[in-house]
């Protein structure tokens, strides 16, 4: 556990070598990496942080930014003493670690958006997250059983129910202060497609087919024209869990030349 301007931030720390720091998405906790970490961290040191909010991670503000999330992670990286990691994003962990990225570039190894985008919200999305503020505070429960439910094709909840089920539960243990918050956060942020086309750093986005939440054809118009690799797999958002073999596989052929 790490304090953080009075905010207590749970973390794991595991492993040795080259830094490898795992951000999970919207809802999630750093346990969605729980099968991932095994196999990294026989290579490197592993840290997976539950961001702001979110799994044992106290909330911070009304409004948690991807550049407070990133301020949090600059002070544990600092506080461990770490030069430089390479960042691995689903998602949420995603926009996070662009913020790092743009606030704290000397420290980038390498990075990997999985599920994710530099994009802004559109005007429609802001407008849905405001709708989704609402349903919260009305009722949190029912808008995060919606919310993992809408993750995921109904191909997929024949295939991987169990794992959607656990998801869902380890979801409703998300406090209404930190959903509202990261909706907040994830409202306002910036776009960060620059950073795609000029940052020196090894870069590479994994962008499922049918993924709902960040459509593939955007994917591919933010890594056209940059030196970002992209690889599409099967599947929807949530790829750990859908493709947790092929995105296991990809992140180690990664890291292998760029961590």
């Amino acid at each position: 556990m790490f304090n953080y301007k009075n905010t207590k931030i749970s973390y794991s720390d595991s492993g040795k070598g080259n830094v490898v720091l795992l951000l999970h998405g919207f809802l999630e906790d750093a346990t969605m990496w729980k099968n991932i970490i095994p196999h990294l961290e026989k290579r490197y040191r592993v840290i997976a942080v539950d961001l702001l909010g979110h799994g044992k991670s106290e909330c911070y503000g009304y409004i948690h930014t991807m550049e407070d999330q990133a301020d949090m992670l600059f002070a544990l990286i600092a506080d461990l003493r770490l030069r430089k990691v390479s960042l691995i994003g689903h998602s949420m962990g995603g926009y996070v670690a662009l913020a790092f990225a743009e606030l704290y570039p000397d420290h980038i190894r390498s990075m990997i958006l999985l599920n994710s985008s530099a994009q802004p919200d559109s005007p429609e999305r802001k407008i849905n997250r405001d709708r989704a503020i609402e349903v919260v505070k009305k009722n949190s429960t029912a808008f995060v059983r919606m919310a993992v439910q809408n993750l995921f094709s109904a191909d997929a909840h024949k295939l991987v129910s169990k794992q959607i089920e656990a998801l869902t539960q380890q979801a409703l243990k998300t406090p209404v202060q930190g959903i509202i918050a990261a909706l907040e956060g994830m409202k306002i942020r910036i776009d960060r497609e620059a950073l795609l086309h000029f940052s020196p750093y090894p870069k590479l986005m994994i962008a499922g087919e049918n993924d709902t939440i960040i459509p593939l054809e955007d994917v591919k118009n933010q890594t056209e024209g940059t030196k970002v690799a992209l690889e599409i797999i099967p599947g929807g958002h949530v790829s750990t869990i859908e493709q947790e073999a092929k995105v296991l596989a990809i992140i180690i052929g990664f890291l292998k030349k760029n961590g």
